[in-house]
């Protein structure tokens, strides 16, 4: 599988969000269950975001696009 494929489909982690705008991963969690960021929750009871939703997230809020996980 070519290396942007594999790009396209992925899933980002609660703390991989939070890493990323620099906020605790409980304001990231804050973000999921008041639904301003799509998520969906694994059967352990932790969250996955698609990276084209985090986008969309970013873009909504006007926060910067940029860098990891977009490269």
């Amino acid at each position: 599988m070519p290396k942007k494929k594999a790009l396209e489909n992925v899933r980002l982690t609660s703390g991989d969000i939070a890493a990323y705008c620099q906020v605790s991963k409980s304001t990231v969690l804050d973000w999921i269950k008041t639904d301003r960021l799509k998520a969906f929750r694994l059967p352990s009871g932790h969250y996955r975001i698609d990276k084209n939703d985090f986008k969309d997230f970013l873009e909504k809020w006007n926060m910067p696009v940029k860098g990891w996980p977009f490269e």
